[in-house]
């Protein structure tokens, strides 16, 4: 038998005499322990995701501001930049919205139900941030591809898109299709093994 599952067998409340209550506490303690390190064990990938993600926004509301700031007279830049940041202000909100409540979530109480508990709501914290991640990057990635490769031919190109259509096309479909590549990866890594792992863990404590 497991270290696991021996601990398993303690974690109801004892009627024992003061030893036995004492052991029972430590064993307590143990599966607390063990159940919330293998917790951050299996979520580890998806913060690792959240950090690098989150960065990524930064970057992109850093850069979007200073478009704004700077080419304010124009029209076109001004408009598309704003509409960058309120395509990706979504996301950054549920991003941090999710994933606070994950890093925050602890387990509490002595009965198995609070384990079965506190994991499902790990489980559906991760599962509805990826579900909604899977279906908002549908518009997310090719909106703003198409958002910086405009501003990027207009800024940077002579003739922006209108001088050189084909080569904006190429640079969009290239983008969007490596984007997609990575996300998949990504994904895979950071939320379908994550998950999984949570599910089997989870299965040990069905109530």
């Amino acid at each position: 038998m497991s270290t696991l599952d021996q601990l398993k067998k303690h974690w109801e409340p004892s009627t024992r005499t003061s030893a036995a209550n004492a052991n029972a506490l430590l064993d307590e303690a143990s599966l607390r322990k063990i159940i919330m390190s293998q917790v951050r064990k299996h979520t580890k990938a998806s913060f690792s995701y959240f950090w690098a993600s989150f960065t990524l926004q930064l970057m992109v509301y850093a850069l979007c501001s200073h478009l704004l700031i700077k080419y304010w007279s124009q029209t076109e830049v001004r408009l598309l930049s704003l509409l960058c940041m309120l395509l990706y202000f979504p996301f950054t909100l549920m991003l941090m919205n999710k994933f606070k409540r994950v890093a925050t979530g602890r387990l509490t109480g002595r009965e198995s139900a609070s384990i079965h508990n506190y994991l499902v709501e790990q489980y559906q914290l991760v599962n509805s941030f990826f579900n909604f991640k899977k279906r908002y990057e549908l518009i997310l990635i090719p909106v703003s591809t198409a958002i910086g490769v405009f501003l990027t031919f207009k800024l940077y190109v002579p003739g922006g898109v209108q001088a050189f259509p084909f080569g904006a096309l190429i640079t969009y479909a290239v983008t969007v299709l490596s984007c997609y590549v990575a996300i998949r990866a990504e994904n895979r890594k950071s939320f379908a093994e994550p998950l999984q792992q949570l599910k089997t863990l989870l299965q040990d404590y069905q109530e």
